[in-house]
């Protein structure tokens, strides 16, 4: 598996989902040049890409004023996608697949930070976006390892132990695109 994740301190929590697994034969970052990450797309069969992104692409890691300037993720990389087994969570991942035709496992809207939560008008506390999002994190890692991606939106849904307005908007927003 290729993971393809910008070394951005807001979304450090995903890299639960590929830490120590054996599987994992590389990981991309802010750093790799679009050609890079195209050969590696290309090299492996699954690729899991991580962060904060939007419908059109998964982004690298912000500038100093918070803006995002660069996208690891574009449609320019969706041909070399296409036959591949693709595991997508950033916010709208999941209208980035449909739109492209991708397989595989994508969020969509995932609230991980206070200011999505106000603009979502989802009651939580950055202690609990926190706790949960590492919850959520393990409990995917969890489903991956164990289940088809075509079950985990169904399989993750039962994990969910707080059923907060959070949690139930996040553990609802998983989808499986054949």
């Amino acid at each position: 598996m290729t993971v393809i994740h910008a070394n951005d301190p807001t979304t450090r929590f995903l890299s639960q989902l590929y830490e120590l697994r054996e599987d994992v034969s590389l990981r991309i970052t802010e750093t790799s040049t679009n050609g890079a990450v195209r050969r590696e797309i290309c090299a492996d069969n699954v690729i899991m890409m991580l962060g904060h992104g939007n419908q059109y692409g998964l982004f690298s890691v912000p500038n100093r004023n918070g803006k995002y300037n660069r996208f690891l993720i574009t449609d320019k990389h969706v041909q070399f996608l296409r036959d591949k087994i693709c595991i997508g969570i950033w916010c709208h991942a999941d209208m980035f697949a449909e739109r492209y035709g991708l397989h595989g496992l994508f969020s969509g809207m995932i609230i991980s930070e206070l200011q999505e939560a106000v603009e979502y008008n989802i009651t939580a506390t950055k202690e609990e976006i926190d706790m949960e999002m590492e919850k959520f994190s393990v409990r995917l890692r969890y489903c991956i390892e164990r289940y088809g991606l075509e079950e985990i939106p169904i399989r993750i849904k039962t994990l969910d132990d707080v059923r907060s307005e959070l949690t139930m908007f996040n553990y609802n927003n998983l989808h499986y695109f054949k």
